[in-house]
């Protein structure tokens, strides 16, 4: 559906991630992120799956259960001024 995304970081350790779609409709979406890889799901269907450079932005993301997401396509025109969308969090750690 979407091959990259980018991450507003803010205060107090936040952060927001800005997809270029618009996700499917879904009653819930899932954001699962590990240190080199994060996932999209819609509902039970993943839709996307990044590299991403982890580090900072996987130290925020752990520390939260939901994120905002920012659907801007392309042909929208224009970023959002609000957050579209919340996806639940679910960190994926390797097994030692």
């Amino acid at each position: 559906m979407f091959s990259e995304c980018s991450f507003l970081m803010g205060e107090g350790d936040s952060v927001v991630i800005v997809i270029p779609a618009r996700l499917p409709r879904a009653e819930t979406y899932t954001v699962a992120v590990s240190r080199e890889e994060i996932m999209f799901k819609a509902g039970y269907e993943s839709i996307a799956t990044l590299a991403y450079p982890g580090g900072e932005i996987f130290r925020r993301l752990v520390n939260f259960t939901e994120v905002g997401l920012v659907e801007y396509p392309p042909e929208s025109g224009g970023l959002p001024r609000a957050i579209t969308n919340r996806a639940y969090i679910e960190v994926r750690r390797a097994v030692s």
